[in-house]
């Protein structure tokens, strides 16, 4: 390679370091292909291995991709094609999996304008891609939701306009469709007497952030006849709490509102019905708890007596985190702590698949790579069928009091913190590589690791709801900041999981946790 081009790609090397970039560089002449380090870490082979990335596309690419970046390439070798291109491809990883690279390049020609050399850059971006596809979901499932209902949706920002809305409420107002509403409000549709009226109430809603529940309306149109509805109106709040706008639920009752009786029976009837979906909720929510094993049977044994303390606070409703005991013998438990994506509905059903997977995968509760390998394919397989993104950070102990042993697997989870001789620090392990959350990838090989009973005194398991506290100034705590307080609070006559509990609402200024928190403390005497 020439000196000039030596500094170029140095050159080039340093201006994309902070973008978190890699380089390469295509000599043409001599058909030679060179990266950078990050390059090599994006597509995961070492120098000597690595594929030439612009050749055989078919084998590194997936095929709708592959295509794509050739027909670039191809448009850029013309002699009057672009100096620039870029694509984004999904690349076929040697681990197995497929990932996001964001491909960008340029050229230069000879004076017959034949390209001699490209460079470029790659990114890898498919932590981006996976959001963009849960969030894509998430939208699909929102539509899904308020197309079905037989009722008006609507979502308004803070100057009362129409954001989103159901093909119920833009038919509602004359409109051929839901875009044709958005940034539109009241007064574009209604008299100003009931608009003006509307607003008020959607800024009284913002300013008090309380809601209007099963408000009978009037509605007054300019050069229509007045209808009725009923309507429940609550403040939208973004996920740090704060005001986006208002969001409403609009039941057209104009058939209805022929005498008084008939006006009266209806909103009781609405509002027993919201009653009768809150109690459901709360039912569920309650059995969701109840299924929880509070009271673990310790394990006794010559060498060593383990104890075990659960704690579990859930933030709301359903909740997405829990934990499971398996009872294997009298000297064997296996402890399952689970994290699933998200809250509500969707976290509690797939909590109740889990439940029924470690069922099914009971036989192989002794041995936590084989155990977490049969919940992912069952999970996969589920999530699958179902066309969803979901998924379930969890680690599996196994605790083995007659062999003095705690062996473990973990998927995509939060190492346990443990006590050793006075001193709590998070778990780091040389041989430790974190493996993808149940539910993602099928045929995912689980890691098993096993230490000695005596070389641990407490190992406590916990969600992320634990560490995502923030304080007053919205700092989040973090597991650093856990591991603090339990040092700060281990000559407290107190177990360290109640201790700990006390510290943690401390900390958030004695809110409540933003998050489900779940923790189980073993405590090994020996």
């Amino acid at each position: 390679m020439k000196y000039a081009e030596l500094v170029q790609r140095e050159r080039l090397e340093l201006a994309l370091r902070a973008s978190n970039e890699g380089v390469w560089l295509w000599d043409l002449e001599n058909n030679e292909i060179n990266y950078s380090e990050k390059v090599l870490n994006f597509i995961g082979y070492s120098k000597e291995e690595a594929p030439h990335i612009f050749s055989n596309l078919i084998a590194l690419y997936h095929a709708e991709d592959a295509l794509k970046l050739q027909e670039k390439l191809d448009h850029v070798f013309s002699p009057d094609g672009p100096d620039l291109f870029g694509e984004n491809c999904r690349f076929h990883h040697p681990s197995g999996t497929w990932r996001w690279l964001r491909i960008r390049g340029a050229c230069v020609r000879d004076e017959d304008k034949k390209v001699i050399r490209l460079a470029g850059s790659i990114i890898d971006i498919t932590k981006r891609k996976i959001a963009e596809k849960a969030l894509e979901e998430e939208r699909h499932l929102l539509n899904l939701l308020i197309e079905s209902i037989p009722v008006n949706v609507y979502f308004k920002d803070e100057d009362s306009k129409f954001v989103i809305s159901n093909t119920a409420t833009s038919s509602k107002m004359g409109l051929k469709s839901r875009d044709e509403l958005v940034g539109k409000s009241d007064h574009n549709f209604f008299s100003s007497v009931h608009a003006d009226q509307s607003r008020k109430d959607e800024v009284m809603i913002m300013y008090t952030r309380e809601k209007i529940e099963g408000a009978l309306e009037k509605e007054t149109w300019e050069g229509q006849v007045d209808s009725w509805c009923i309507t429940s109106k609550h403040p939208w709040l973004d996920n740090n709490g704060k005001v986006k706008g208002t969001f409403g639920v609009t039941n057209d009752v104009s058939d209805i509102v022929d005498t008084q009786t008939r006006l009266v029976n209806v909103a009781r009837e609405l509002k027993q019905r919201n009653e009768d979906y809150e109690e459901e909720l709360s039912l569920a929510n309650e059995v969701q708890q109840s299924i929880l094993v509070k009271n673990i049977p310790s394990l006794r044994s010559d060498g060593f007596n383990v104890h075990f303390y659960p704690e579990y606070h859930p933030m709301d409703g359903l909740a997405g985190d829990f934990y499971d005991v398996v009872n294997i013998s009298d000297t064997k438990t296996g402890i399952l702590m689970c994290d699933v994506m998200g809250h509500g509905t969707r976290a509690a059903l797939i909590v109740a698949m889990l439940r029924g997977l470690i069922s099914k995968e009971a036989a192989k509760a002794e041995h936590p790579d084989a155990f977490l390998f049969g919940l992912n394919q069952g999970l996969t397989k589920i999530m699958h069928r179902a066309a969803i993104t979901m998924f379930a950070t969890a680690i599996y102990v196994v605790i083995d009091s007659e062999k003095g042993s705690l062996s473990f697997a973990d998927a995509g989870h939060p190492l346990p913190i443990i006590k050793k001789k006075g001193v709590y620090q998070q778990l780091d392990l040389p041989s430790y590589e974190s493996r993808p959350a149940l539910g993602l990838l099928k045929e995912t090989i689980y890691q098993p690791h096993v230490l000695s009973l005596k070389d641990v005194d407490e190992c406590l398991l916990f969600t992320d709801g634990i560490y995502e506290i923030v304080d007053s100034n919205e700092n989040e705590l973090g597991i650093d900041g856990v591991i603090k307080l339990m040092q700060k609070e281990s000559s407290s006559e107190e177990p360290t999981q109640t201790e700990l509990l006390k510290s943690l609402r401390a900390y958030g200024a004695g809110r409540r946790f933003n998050d489900d928190v779940c923790m189980l403390n073993i405590v090994i005497e020996k």
